[in-house]
């Protein structure tokens, strides 16, 4: 494939061909044309760690040209990192800065975006980004409910964009080599899979204090209820954070960093860890696809250090609500148990009548695994699994900008997956088993859990489809 420009870019988005939802893969990995007019122009919304990154990877394949987020002082470094980057290649970069997304969504001249918002922003940024016509590369959790994978799912089918979502394990050739096995049937008939996903940090009450001048903190809630911003910083006042993950943080808040261990604003490390493993477990056991997913999902193990009451609802407000620990298990078709737990370790165990595999981030193990030295799988899995070359992930997301084909992760795969999780989250809540009909979509007989597949819209904040 030729190397994509911006003229070819405009040219493919406005000639698009049914096969777009679903077509293979592109072979061959995007490079840069040498004129930054010739090259996709790019807006990052939301410039924390993850944003910023795949802001740096995208350079690669096209020129930012705007920078968005609601403290200033993210989008300070992003545009300073973006600038220097661009400087050792010896172009001179010209980066817009915003802190209202809407700046950005205006914008014809802007190509694609990539959004490394906190997880309550992803549907509405992602929905307004698409239906103004760009492509989006968006982080994970895509959806922080059940209902808003319905939403974005729909529109990314009205609309015809391309989807990308920021499960990179997808580009990974480890657990590539993990599903190709077992789709090779040499597990044998696959019986049980562990998700192993470490469990969630729980804290003391924090206070409510003044947010940094730098934040917009109203802004930054966004679609959520009005609360005050909170923090604390470890060992202020003689107080000691409770922390069991010994990650180095140094704080505790409501806001950046740490979000991801309040279920108004994330799932915890069951979204968090789960929509990159439970999705590479449901691919395995092809349970990945639209009106695809488990039966029944019930707790066999809750440790919540906040109390929930009768509807699911966390009864402190200053403390980090997601349950610290837990233990779950999600019943498929064809007599397939996922265990999902926050205990032992991190990855993804797969059971079956003829073997079993180990994959994480760092190894790929087993017998399996060891016999492919000697009977190795056939020449171009790789290739079938991924559908084309296997390229980092960004580099997927500008590959499939060019050729219009699906990517590597796309919504709909993403939404089979994350849903389970999703689901966990509500068992977890009720401390009760809760049955999933996957074809409508609803849970059966449980009109309070059924309540927990959609949330309440702040108002202003709502997703207009």
């Amino acid at each position: 494939m030729s190397p994509v420009n911006r003229r070819q870019f405009l040219k493919s988005t406005s000639t698009l061909a049914a096969a777009t939802s679903l077509g293979a893969f592109s072979s061959s990995p995007v490079v840069g044309a040498d004129s930054p007019n010739e090259r996709p122009r790019i807006a990052v919304i939301g410039c924390g760690g993850q944003g910023t990154g795949d802001g740096r990877r995208a350079l690669n394949y096209g020129d930012i040209v705007a920078v968005c987020d609601v403290d200033t002082s993210h989008t300070a470094y992003a545009k300073a990192a973006y600038t220097r980057r661009m400087a050792a290649k010896g172009k001179t970069a010209k980066i817009d800065v915003y802190d209202d997304y809407r700046a950005i969504i205006d914008r014809k001249d802007i190509d694609a975006i990539i959004c490394g918002t906190v997880d309550h922003w992803h549907v509405k940024i992602s929905v307004e980004a698409m239906k103004s016509g760009k492509d989006v590369y968006c982080e994970k959790p895509l959806t922080l409910t059940v209902d808003e994978g319905r939403i974005i799912s729909k529109v990314a089918k009205e609309t015809d964009r391309i989807l990308q979502v920021g499960t990179q394990q997808r580009s990974d050739e480890r657990f590539l080599k993990a599903v190709a096995v077992a789709h090779s049937g040499r597990l044998g008939k696959i019986r049980k899979v562990t998700v192993g996903l470490n469990h969630n940090p729980f804290s003391k009450q924090l206070p409510a204090v003044a947010p940094p001048k730098t934040l917009n903190w109203d802004r930054w809630k966004g679609p959520t209820e009005d609360v005050p911003y909170r923090y604390l910083m470890n060992g202020k006042d003689g107080q000691k954070l409770v922390r069991n993950l010994g990650d180095g943080r140094i704080h505790a808040s409501n806001c950046h960093q740490e979000f991801r261990w309040w279920l108004q604003y994330s799932g915890g490390k069951m979204t968090d860890w789960g929509a990159h493993h439970v999705d590479i477990a449901q691919w395995i056991i092809d349970q990945c696809g639209p009106g695809q997913g488990p039966t029944t999902i019930k707790p066999v193990q809750v440790d919540t250090k906040v109390p929930f009451d009768e509807n699911g609802n966390p009864t402190l407000v200053d403390q980090y609500n997601a349950p610290h620990r837990f233990t779950v298990h999600v019943q498929f078709p064809d007599d397939v148990l996922m265990e999902i737990t926050s205990e032992g370790r991190n990855g993804i165990l797969v059971e079956g009548t003829k073997g079993r595999i180990f994959v994480n981030r760092g190894t790929i193990a087993g017998r399996p695994i060891e016999d492919l030295k000697t009977n190795p799988l056939p020449g171009g899995w790789l290739e079938d699994i991924y559908g084309g070359k296997v390229v980092e992930h960004v580099n997927n997301f500008f590959d499939c900008i060019a050729s219009r084909k699906k990517p590597a992760s796309d919504v709909w795969t993403h939404v089979a997956s994350i849903n389970t999780c999703h689901l966990s989250n509500i068992a977890i809540r009720l401390n009760r088993q809760i049955t999933w009909d996957a074809a409508t979509q609803t849970i059966q007989g449980d009109a309070k859990a059924n309540a927990m597949l959609t949330r309440d819209f702040r108002k202003g904040y709502e997703i207009e489809v």
